[in-house]
């Protein structure tokens, strides 16, 4: 495990990063969709990473596709009483809808989608503000929209909910 420390706007948080590849569970794998489940990936995750010390927060990334009950894919998945997330990157790559691969947007794609999902894990629901990182992605097209930051009010609540 790599630790690496941080300090943003007051607040100091650490960083934990696993250098080996996590695979999912074929058990979470819906054959007839050919896409996991996310919240059963989210279910493996969460029992697979038991060293989560009271104020920690976990978001695995793989580079699969995943959905939930209703949706037709998600982009990733938070469940805040596990403190852990899940973000699906297949679908945040140019290749998957026949484009050039363009890695610098894979990745700020990645970030955007991480962010979020850290969002909803600190008690950030969606946004209204379709810039913030926030705001809900039905497409691609919104990812690309939407900025890596919290716009002002999101920022604010999560001050309010991280220093409370």
């Amino acid at each position: 495990m790599i630790r690496e420390s941080y300090s943003k706007a007051g607040v100091d948080f650490e960083v934990y990063s696993w250098p080996e590849v996590l695979k999912p569970s074929l058990k979470c794998y819906d054959w007839d969709r050919m896409q996991y489940r996310a919240g059963c990936i989210i279910e493996d995750l969460y029992r697979g990473v038991s060293s989560l010390d009271e104020g920690g927060y976990f978001v695995g990334v793989g580079m699969i596709d995943g959905y939930e009950p209703g949706l037709n894919f998600v982009f990733g998945l938070a469940e805040p009483r596990k403190r852990t997330g899940v973000v699906f990157t297949k679908r945040l790559k140019e290749e998957f809808y026949g484009r050039p691969a363009k890695f610098d947007l894979y990745v700020e794609r990645v970030a955007k989608e991480v962010v979020h999902e850290l969002g909803h894990l600190l008690g950030l629901p969606h946004c209204h503000n379709k810039r913030c990182v926030m705001s809900f992605s039905n497409s691609i097209v919104d990812v690309d929209s939407k900025e890596r930051f919290f716009c002002d009010e999101c920022s604010l609540t999560l001050k309010k909910l991280v220093l409370h």
